[in-house]
């Protein structure tokens, strides 16, 4: 199956005494692409001159290398052990030229230095005298790493080049709007309303309460009933979406919603049953379904539910768990989703924002809870809205 992704180009320069690295190098970034290509719509293409460049007569040999893959790479392993190669007339020598290069246009290099033992006889003094001239060099102004055989440097190639990447994507990506937008919306097959909303809410102000000639714990159970359908019928249903607006679909999301509210007074709840009569006898037809994820209070104010997603298709919408609001006052309740994911580099922080405005609605007793007799004979209450 076909699937868009960005082509990130590494360039691995080194002399020619490290070719059994320099295949290292091209198997890491390959294993690479089997792991992460597909989920993160990203793939990397390893850049040497042996297989990218082609011969051209009348100009230096460095300067077709640079302008054929250098110039164009996005990122650098450099690799040495006893040698820095041969001079290009413009530097010391092309891998030197190339790390000079990259480095000058912002962009990452990482560099490798070999500690395996050699024969003594085998190692060129002038070409060794250079090569430690470069090291003192490097040291002073960037973090090198070094390993003892090829096995430690194909590990640690491995885990540093993830690393890289990601830097690389940020960097890639910053200033470019997500693929994903969070919004209201008023039904789960509906697009977006978008990421802000005003809308009124009632406020359900109880009056000509008379419970004269009713028992403390018979008022008590009529003004829990006069609650419960206060709440009901007050309660604002919440829906959001997150929509996935790109091209590409995304992998095993998992999504923080954090939900803050103003003023103090306002409540957040995923069901419009107060919790402390929800498992009275009386309100048992009421009870709702309490499935899907669970909404917490924060301890600095606010509320928190946390869920997972498998995938997110391409140019798809799906809707997050239902919330309900209450409030007393008109109030602002703001919206911040976290959404982490195999493809992204780092999470995506999306926002919406609420505005309710109240409109105060004055009711009787008696037309909140019509039938308190019914409530005495069979001790339950079944609320119809």
């Amino acid at each position: 199956m076909a699937y868009d992704s960005r082509t990130y180009r590494i360039l691995i320069a080194s002399p020619s005494d490290v070719d059994a690295e320099r295949d290292i190098a091209v198997r890491v970034i390959q294993e690479w692409n089997d792991l992460y290509s597909y989920s993160r719509n990203v793939v990397l293409l390893p850049l040497r001159w042996e297989t990218h460049t082609a011969p051209e007569y009348g100009t230096r040999p460095q300067e077709v290398i640079n302008r054929a893959i250098v110039d164009n790479c996005d990122l650098l392993p450099g690799i040495f052990w006893t040698r820095v190669g041969t001079p290009t007339g413009a530097a010391d020598s092309g891998t030197l030229e190339e790390i000079e290069r990259v480095a000058k246009a912002g962009k990452p290099v990482m560099l490798y230095f070999s500690k395996v033992g050699m024969d003594p006889e085998g190692i060129d003094v002038a070409q060794w005298q250079r090569l430690k001239a470069f090291k003192e060099q490097t040291y002073s102004n960037a973090l090198t790493e070094t390993f003892k055989s090829q096995i430690e440097f194909r590990d640690k190639l491995a885990r540093q080049l993830e690393l890289k990447v990601r830097e690389v994507e940020r960097e890639d990506r910053s200033g470019q709007p997500p693929p994903l937008s969070l919004g209201f919306t008023s039904d789960r097959r509906e697009p977006l309303i978008g990421p802000s909303a005003e809308i009124p809410a009632d406020v359900i102000e109880v009056i000509d309460m008379d419970l004269t000639g009713k028992d403390a714990g018979w008022q008590q159970r009529i003004l829990d009933a006069a609650e419960e359908k206060t709440r009901t019928l007050s309660g604002v249903p919440v829906l959001l979406a997150i929509r996935n607006s790109g091209s590409s679909g995304i992998r095993n999301l998992y999504v923080e919603m954090v939900v803050t509210a103003t003023p103090a007074d306002v409540e957040v709840a995923r069901s419009l049953a107060r919790p402390s009569l929800l498992y009275q006898p009386y309100f048992g037809a009421f009870s709702p379904d309490m499935g899907g994820p669970e909404l917490t209070a924060n301890e600095g104010g606010g509320w928190q539910l946390s869920f997972e997603w498998d995938a997110l298709q391409p140019q798809r919408t799906r809707t997050l768990p239902l919330l309900y609001i209450l409030i007393k006052s008109d109030a602002r309740v703001e919206f911040k989703a976290t959404v982490f994911a195999d493809s992204f580099p780092e999470p995506v922080v999306l926002s919406a924002e609420l505005t309710l405005n109240s409109r105060v609605m004055k009711v009787p007793l008696s037309q909140l809870v019509p039938d308190v007799d019914s409530l005495k004979e069979i001790n339950r209450f079944t609320f119809k809205v």
